[in-house]
């Protein structure tokens, strides 16, 4: 079946007149969303909540729109850098970084991983927990 309007156009119409970008499920306008996202790194002081890097900041829905997350739910908002963010969509296979909400901006990190079809099982070693910016070490004078 062929659609009449291409995918996407009536989403633009919408955010152009001022409106939400899509219908049915809550979510921020830009503006919106910038302040949000502003709000997050700031609570989480400006760094990954998983491993503690400062750079390429993104912030992560812990229950994702599609699946009924919110925008504007701040408690399952975290804030993680560009690896970690890509790890809670990796593999199980390769581990993949589940995220727990505790509330008030608290979170628990854990890998898990599956061994082929077996069970899945926690991973304790994440290789990028503990990596330091460069810009955060700390050099003394000489």
């Amino acid at each position: 079946m062929l659609r009449r309007t291409p995918v996407g156009r009536n989403a633009r119409r919408r955010a152009r007149a001022g409106g939400p970008r899509a219908r049915g499920r809550p979510a921020a306008s830009a503006a919106k969303w910038k302040a949000i996202r502003v709000q997050v790194l700031a609570r989480a002081g400006w760094r990954c909540q998983a491993c503690g890097v400062r750079r390429r900041l993104d912030v992560h829905h812990v229950v994702k729109r599609s699946q009924g997350g919110s925008d504007f739910d701040l408690d399952q908002l975290v804030a993680l850098c560009r690896w970690c963010h890509d790890q809670t969509d990796a593999p199980y296979e390769r581990g993949r970084l589940v995220v727990t909400a505790l509330g008030a901006g608290q979170f628990t990190f854990e890998v898990v991983q599956r061994a082929g079809r077996g069970p899945l099982k926690p991973n304790p070693t994440f290789a990028h927990v503990g990596k330091t910016d460069a810009r955060d070490v700390v050099r003394g004078s000489e």
